[in-house]
């Protein structure tokens, strides 16, 4: 190339940028520290991908370490309208 520059082309300036996004995810964790009683529960939102929803809420499975066994599952979109009772509603559940 004459004058020695390089370009990069555009798509993959494109593609690059699509990496670096700070939107907040659409994937929350839950857990339950008694696997039995799914009344309690502590959610973590925001994750990118289910991947990071599942690695986060076994992690806090980890740290909790329940003696009632304890669960957990990825919600997707789920109801962010600030009632505590209306958070595990969610479009689509995964574990």
């Amino acid at each position: 190339m004459p004058g020695g520059e390089v370009k990069a082309p555009p798509l993959l300036f494109l593609l690059m940028l699509t990496g670096c996004d700070d939107a907040p995810g659409k994937w929350s964790a839950i857990v339950y520290p008694d696997k039995a009683d799914r009344s309690r529960y502590d959610v973590t939102p925001r994750f990118k991908t289910l991947s990071y929803c599942r690695e986060a809420a076994v992690e806090r499975m980890n740290a909790i370490q329940s003696a009632g066994g304890g669960d957990y599952a990825c919600g997707y979109e789920c109801d962010d309208s600030g009632d505590p009772r209306r958070l595990t509603i969610c479009k689509e559940t995964r574990k």
